[in-house]
């Protein structure tokens, strides 16, 4: 008898082949077809190019395991999903577990503000007067009071938190002004904050309304 390539059924061979036994080996080809489930020896291996998955997989609780990368199409928006990780043009999303969208990556490099408190970085304005901005959260300016030096706070409906350092040492002379928006307030004051100690570090904290708070 004759034997397939990938399960291994044996095949009566006609004229040959006595009853019985041709009985009996289409009755175990019949069993082993039952099993059939691609594994070694039960079948051919599906290659890629046999799937096509055209809906959402559920893996049923089980990890991908020994995937040496991962390609994401990106996707229009962001989404709410909780859980999900995923791509929106260039960058990482992922979503808590309230649904809450959390980007992970900013173009090249990591996203600072959805790294959340545990994360700071450092900056030395480029110019003054230097105009704060939400890429600010988390970060210390390292100020340099060479001169009198102006910090323009951004409006405070955008929850933050950064702190401004006198680097140079001469901030009691050439002093570091931080000017709230419009009217909103530092600690309650709709006015110019005066930084005037030598090496000061002060942080600033805005309410996501429309005051900030010194540090």
């Amino acid at each position: 008898m004759a034997v397939t390539t990938y399960m291994n059924l044996d095949l009566p061979t006609p004229e040959v082949t006595e009853g019985p036994a041709w009985a009996e080996a289409l009755n175990q080809a019949q069993r082993d077809i039952d099993e059939h489930d691609h594994s070694t020896g039960k079948g051919a291996k599906v290659t890629p190019a046999g799937i096509l998955i055209n809906a959402a997989l559920d893996m049923d609780g089980n990890t991908v395991q020994d995937a040496d990368g991962l390609t994401l199409e990106s996707q229009g928006a962001t989404d709410s999903t909780p859980g999900r990780v995923y791509r929106v043009g260039d960058n990482l999303y992922y979503n808590n577990a309230a649904g809450v969208a959390v980007q992970i990556t900013s173009g090249t490099t990591v996203n600072v503000s959805g790294l959340g408190s545990g994360y700071w970085s450092v900056s030395l304005p480029g110019g003054y007067p230097y105009s704060v901005t939400s890429a600010d959260d988390h970060r210390i300016l390292m100020v340099n009071t060479s001169a009198a030096r102006t910090l323009n706070l951004p409006a405070a409906t955008t929850a933050m938190y950064f702190q401004a350092k006198d680097i140079t040492g001469t901030a009691g002379t050439n002093n570091i002004s931080v000017v709230p928006d419009g009217t909103d307030t530092i600690d309650g004051v709709n006015a110019t904050y005066v930084v005037n100690s030598n090496y000061a570090a002060l942080g600033f904290i805005s309410d996501g309304a429309s005051s900030w708070f010194v540090v």
